[in-house]
């Protein structure tokens, strides 16, 4: 009874299907995006050039570019990440011209708010620094370690502008024993427009 009761109702709900596929997909539902490509300016709040010896205040500018590559076949949420960075700081006084580098690379977590996006990721590798910036340095490249999350804010449908936060630790070391405090625990923010394909 109930069957035949139905069966007049069936063209009404086939018609609706389509209807139902098109909502699903619409711009605004939370989707994670596949491959993400950013570059932006990037600020150091302490430069990598400053000790207990030779105090400098402020940090160091420059720029940060990562892509960002989605893992589906693990999770929808998990990607995998890589990043680099540049920072540079002028002295002309002291005729130093100190820049560090940054390539890095790790996991990604990601949470969808419709078209935008939350992240959090971890990632390793190696800083490199360069001798003009400290001459008794045991070595310009150490291992580095970035903990980060951010927010990419979608304004079109393949465009977002990114405003991140970042902790990045190294172990750059001097030789000299007076040269003490190196920035080997420094934060950095990020922000730049993000394609996403």
């Amino acid at each position: 009874m109930l069957r035949k009761s139905l069966v007049p109702f069936l063209p009404l709900l086939l018609s609706m299907f389509p209807i139902s596929l098109k909502a699903q997909a619409s711009p605004d539902q939370a989707v994670i995006p596949g491959f993400q490509a950013y570059g932006g300016y990037s600020y150091f709040f302490r430069s990598y050039d400053s000790t207990d010896q030779t105090p400098i205040r402020g940090g160091m500018s420059g720029w940060n570019a990562s892509l960002r590559a989605p893992v589906p076949w693990l999770s929808p949420w998990l990607g995998v990440k890589a990043d680099a960075s540049g920072i540079y700081r002028s002295d002309p006084l002291l005729d130093l011209h100190p820049h560090t580098y940054f390539f890095l690379a790790g996991p990604e977590i990601a949470i969808a708010t419709g078209r935008s996006m939350l992240f959090a990721h971890a990632l390793a590798g190696v800083g490199l620094l360069n001798n003009a910036a400290i001459s008794s340095l045991t070595s310009n490249a150490s291992f580095a370690l970035e903990l980060g999350a951010g927010y990419d804010y979608a304004f079109r449908s393949r465009w977002a502008w990114r405003v991140s936060l970042d902790y990045l630790n190294s172990h750059f070391d001097s030789s000299d024993s007076a040269v003490q405090d190196l920035a080997n625990s420094n934060g950095r923010i990020s922000t730049g427009p993000v394609y996403r394909f």
